[in-house]
């Protein structure tokens, strides 16, 4: 069987653990895993998972793609297309499942040959956690197609920024497709004449540094054109207070402010999931900063169910103190209009609060596609808890009510 395959996706035939292609639009991943998938499915009995983050109907997978490919191909005589699957005449099976809404499903699936997790840049970690260990059999592949999103995306920092053992990890934009149509080659020429930055991402497969419906986003841009995001000084001499957000199976995140003058500079940021009381603050003590307050939610001083004190108490015993509660606002929107408020006299150390600076940028309203406009709700994922631990700081700190008698040393450069 003689197919053309652009160069770029060959090594799709060769064994490797994972199989990751990443990039920009018109680069043909999808349609080249398609393919290779299919080729491979007709030459040996495979069971392959087609899969990602959410899949409400099949109309959501790949099942049509591999449908036209297969015609494409001229493999309709090897493959019978049924409505929630696809099945080869040597018994080669495609299935095709959602990740996030049944993770038990998932772990039932530890007979496939191939998993193709496409859209994978809206995978979380928890999906990953729970995908990974289930494709377990020997020799088998994880495929992983995705147009480039953010740097802090779970599935960007764990294949492209970390990759793991056997991983081929291949970036692949329109230069990479000799099959590219008149039409998207049009499109491509007008978006970089007529907005490059945003060509720069789509088609060159650039990271994203603001979401579509960022909250923060009006904040986040005005803080880069005046500067406010740069190498900022520590100030031995200066308190730094914390302001946190304490995950429970997803991340705490922790921002570290020194008050100098007028200006809150946030020169620190941590964050990290599924660990201890005692971890963060052993954070504290190595970061060896001269403490003021430690700004926590509400929740640290309710009594869970199988503890004996609260985690504020444990904290506390553990050396991090002096804790102040801030209450709860229901009301979400309150905290957003209070960190917007404050957000021009915010300054941020662009490396150590690098990670941080992502969440705020990346913190977006839910899109209502039936609406076809934002709703007045935050989306909950791997942004949420750094804008939620910033958003304490908003609501809950004031700068009169501590000591401020600093001197600002000259040649700060702020």
């Amino acid at each position: 069987m003689k197919v053309k395959i652009p160069a770029k996706f060959k090594p799709l035939f060769t064994p490797n653990r994972y199989k990751v292609y990443y990039g920009g639009r018109g680069a043909a991943k999808s349609w080249n895993f398609a393919r290779a998938l299919l080729i491979l499915g007709a030459q040996k009995t495979i069971r392959v998972l087609c899969t990602r983050e959410v899949q409400k109907s099949i109309r959501d997978s790949v099942h049509r793609l591999l449908k036209d490919q297969i015609v494409e191909l001229g493999l309709s005589a090897n493959y019978a297309v049924f409505n929630t699957e696809i099945k080869g005449a040597n018994g080669t099976e495609f299935i095709f499942e959602g990740l996030k809404h049944d993770p038990e499903k998932i772990k039932s699936y530890e007979g496939v040959d191939i998993c193709w997790v496409e859209e994978a840049n809206k995978v979380t970690d928890e999906s990953w956690d729970v995908l990974v260990p289930t494709i377990r059999k020997p020799g088998s592949e994880i495929w992983v197609s995705f147009n480039t999103g953010f740097k802090f995306d779970p599935t960007y920092q764990r294949f492209v920024v970390n990759p793991p053992p056997d991983a081929l990890v291949v970036k692949a934009t329109w230069r990479d497709n000799p099959f590219l149509s008149a039409e998207l080659l049009a499109e491509k020429n007008y978006l970089e004449k007529v907005d490059y930055e945003k060509y720069l991402h789509i088609w060159e497969g650039e990271l994203r540094t603001l979401a579509d419906g960022a909250i923060f986003g009006e904040q986040i841009t005005k803080a880069k054109q005046e500067g406010r995001i740069l190498n900022i000084p520590i100030e031995s001499s200066c308190e730094v207070h914390t302001f946190w957000d304490l995950g429970k199976n997803d991340h705490t995140a922790i921002w570290f402010m020194q008050q100098v003058g007028m200006e809150h500079r946030f020169i620190d940021y941590h964050e990290n999931r599924l660990k201890d009381i005692d971890y963060y603050a052993r954070v504290i003590k190595d970061k060896g900063y001269l403490y003021g307050t430690h700004y926590m939610p509400h929740d640290v001083d309710v009594q869970l169910l199988g503890m004996k004190t609260t985690r504020k108490q444990q904290f506390e015993q553990s050396g991090v103190r002096p804790i102040e509660v801030i209450p709860r606002i229901p009301d979400k929107m309150e905290g957003i209009e209070a960190a917007r408020k404050v957000f021009g006299k915010c300054w941020f150390d662009k490396t150590r609060c690098d990670r941080g600076i992502e969440t705020l940028s990346n913190y977006r309203f839910i899109f209502d596609e039936d609406k076809d406009s934002y709703r007045l709700k935050p989306h909950h994922d791997w942004a949420s808890n750094g804008a939620d631990a910033f958003m304490q700081f908003a609501q809950g700190y004031n700068p009169e009510t501590e000591d401020m008698d600093f001197d600002i040393p000259s040649g700060v450069g702020l």
